[in-house]
């Protein structure tokens, strides 16, 4: 008697409640490392509507970098996220859980669908469906996983599996289905699938190739040796066109100078990287199979392989993944199930763990080829639970309590690994105990969390300590050492003559730093040397024409130098490029105040919101602006407005600081301050009066 299949509705909502528990602990979790320039600074994803043209501007205006097309799909979630939350943590992680749910769902439908191909038709009958559900929950809730659903920007790494895996399965659909007209509509799920997952992220242009071994493994008798024969053509043939899409993309777009810059900046060769990413596939492989938290951090310690022998498992690993991909192809009608988890785990590791300069070690890059790795262990607990269960029960049931125990277990390692993501600290922290070697945790545990509260003498402390560790980049650590020594100075307003020299020391070992030559010219203004601020920010010009914090600085400059005129030029190219720009907006201000064109400075300086920290100097500017103009009245409902948002202290503490030397623009006092006192003395009045009258009336 066949067994009663479960309702998908059961499945989908026992699913969901085991990665909600797992997960149960992130959804107030921080942003980290990537997500910062991918999201809270990117432009291009903080939208303020969903016209056509916005989303349009999303998915094809590319950021910073000049891609046309940089994950557009991925791009295109996080702006929706921003539009309704902003900078709230809380949407994005209730996004990310939800696409692995529903990648854990379409994995269970996949696997039941496999089940229905011509090779495994009848094997497991009655057993589909309990296979389906504990491989996906044992991928489900696998702390391997997190990485790829907790830190916020991976979303592109889990959006990708999620749309590959719907690829799959609707060829499968449409290979089992009889009908033309419905296999064409599976056919064209399967390319806009395939469309969705590369404009999520680009290692899913492996799709094709996946499909392939779908069909190999699952639909072809490889024991007749025409069906061989045609497969070993057809393989070539797959091959020769992903040579030549290989070729054309290492002969076009510079993709070969972009390969050698990359390789130039790395401190591994391409040699090296191929030499030591077997090893790094092999620890991949146990931490999905023996996933304690102790083995998984966002930074690892990893020897580099500069030989065969060097280290001595270089060779070892590299055979051993020969075997199994040779073991894989050998075992085919014998045992589909466990080839086709070997062959897709690998095939699907071929674009991140090859040739590309990317970063050796992530764990994310898992979250997609581990997907069947459970089928063929799901199904071998599947055989012994049913061996035990017509000879020995209570052995049957140590199993199943076994099996239970497993994911209870995989589920409490996902949940006490996201505590480490719990924010910045927490993070990396834990990647600084597990990886005591590298510069990267000491780095961002000092920016990203002791900057932040102010503690620079731990940021000099921690970033001393990195500065002679590894980092992937060259010179990396000892730049960015010295960028944050120089930074924690800098915030403390300790010896700017020693932030220059540490600047000018980095600078000498990365000339084309742009970040270092901007800090430099803010150091050199505050030490009053405008000039060599200026020959600075013109450099930077040359090479970055259009970032608006350079525009802004360059013109900020003009102005210490009393020349407006030039800098307004400066000020609308900003304004193109960011019409909302606060620094620009008072820039723009100062620069008509100072050329006495005080109509147009009130237009920008009334432009700048009230819930900006520049609101109360803006204020000041256009009290200031008001009186030289002529308009006493315009300049007291301004003094009005500022006495009604802060107190005269703060006033006073403002106009202090505006007045100091540096990165603020002197405000008059004789003109601004007697404003100020007259609208403050006739409303210290007006309040006098009015309590006297209260007085009178209740006498």
């Amino acid at each position: 008697m066949q067994a009663r299949e479960p309702s998908n509705w059961y499945v989908m909502i026992l699913l969901c409640a085991l990665i909600l528990l797992a997960y149960s602990n992130t959804f107030d979790a921080s942003w980290q490392f990537d997500d910062f320039h991918n999201i809270t600074e990117n432009n291009r994803n903080q939208i303020e509507n969903l016209y056509p043209s916005t989303l349009h501007n999303v998915l094809f205006n590319a950021s910073s970098n000049n891609k046309i097309f940089d994950r557009p799909i991925s791009h295109l979630s996080f702006a929706f996220n921003w539009y309704f939350s902003q900078k709230d943590v809380f949407g994005y992680h209730t996004i990310n859980t939800t696409i692995h749910i529903f990648t854990a769902f379409f994995l269970y439908f996949t696997i039941v669908s496999l089940f229905k191909t011509p090779n495994l038709l009848g094997t497991y009958t009655g057993r589909e469906h309990f296979i389906a559900f504990l491989a996906a929950v044992l991928w489900a809730v696998n702390p391997i996983q997190t990485q790829a659903v907790t830190y916020i920007v991976q979303r592109m790494a889990s959006m990708a599996a999620l749309f590959y895996l719907i690829g799959i399965l609707f060829y499968i659909k449409g290979r089992i289905c009889s009908l033309w007209s419905v296999k064409l509509i599976f056919y064209f799920g399967v390319f806009l699938s395939f469309a969705l997952a590369v404009g999520s992220k680009e290692n899913a242009l492996m799709l094709p190739v996946s499909l392939f071994v779908v069909e190999l493994v699952f639909f072809r008798d490889i024991s007749n040796p025409r069906t061989r024969k045609h497969f070993i053509w057809l393989g070539c043939a797959l091959s020769v066109v992903l040579f030549a899409i290989g070729l054309m993309l290492f002969m076009s777009n510079g993709f070969i100078s972009r390969l050698q810059e990359g390789y130039a900046n790395r401190t591994f060769t391409l040699t090296e990287r191929l030499l030591t990413q077997p090893r790094i596939v092999i620890f991949y492989i146990s931490q999905i199979f023996y996933p304690i938290a102790d083995r998984l951090s966002i930074v690892h310690d990893f020897e580099i392989s500069t030989g065969l022998f060097r280290p001595w498992t270089t060779l070892p690993a590299i055979l051993f993944i020969l075997g199994l991909i040779g073991a894989a192809f050998w075992q085919i009608k014998k045992h589909p199930l466990i080839s086709f988890a070997i062959l897709f785990f690998f095939l699907n590791h071929v674009i991140e763990s090859s040739i590309i300069p990317l970063e050796l070690v992530f764990e994310h890059r898992n979250y997609l080829p581990s997907l069947f790795l459970f089928v063929p262990v799901a199904a071998g607990f599947k055989w012994i639970i049913d061996y035990y269960l017509n000879k020995q029960k209570v052995m049957a049931g140590v199993i199943i309590g076994f099996v239970s125990l497993l994911v209870m277990v995989l589920g409490i390692g996902t949940y006490v690994r996201n505590i480490a993501w719990a924010n910045e600290q927490t993070l990396w922290r834990d990647a600084l105990n597990k990886a005591p070697q590298s510069a990267r945790p000491y780095h961002n545990l000092a920016t990203g969390f002791y900057a932040e509260i102010g503690n620079y003498d731990k940021v000099e402390e921690l970033c001393e300590k990195a500065m002679g560790l590894y980092d992937s980049t060259k010179h990396k650590a000892k730049i960015l050492s010295l960028d944050n020594i120089a930074n924690a100075y800098a915030k403390r307003d300790e010896d700017y003559d020693k932030v220059i020299r540490i600047y000018n020391q980095v600078l000498k070992i990365e000339p084309e730093r742009s970040r270092s030559r901007y800090h430099l010219s803010l150091a050199l203004i505050h030490t009053g040397q405008i000039d060599k601020a200026l020959e600075n920010i013109n450099q930077l010009s040359m090479n970055h024409p259009d970032t608006v914090q350079y525009l802004n600085i360059k013109a900020f400059i003009l102005l210490k130098q009393n020349n407006p005129k030039d800098a307004l030029p400066n000020l609308k190219r900003a304004i193109q490029e960011n019409p909302d720009d606060e620094k620009t907006l008072l820039n723009a201000g100062l620069a008509k105040l100072l050329i006495g064109k005080h109509e147009s400075a009130t237009h920008f300086l009334s432009r700048i919101p009230g819930r900006s920290p520049q609101k109360a100097t803006a204020l000041l500017l256009q009290i200031e602006n008001s009186v030289r103009g002529g308009d006493t009245s315009k300049a007291k409902e301004y003094a009005e407005q500022l006495i009604a948002r802060t107190s005269p202290q703060k006033i006073r503490e403002t106009i202090q600081k505006a007045n100091e030397p540096g990165l603020t623009w002197p405000i008059s006092e004789e003109l601004v301050v007697p404003v100020i006192a007259e609208v403050l003395q006739k409303q210290s009045l007006n309040m006098s009066g009015l309590l006297k009258k209260t007085a009178n009336d209740e006498g």
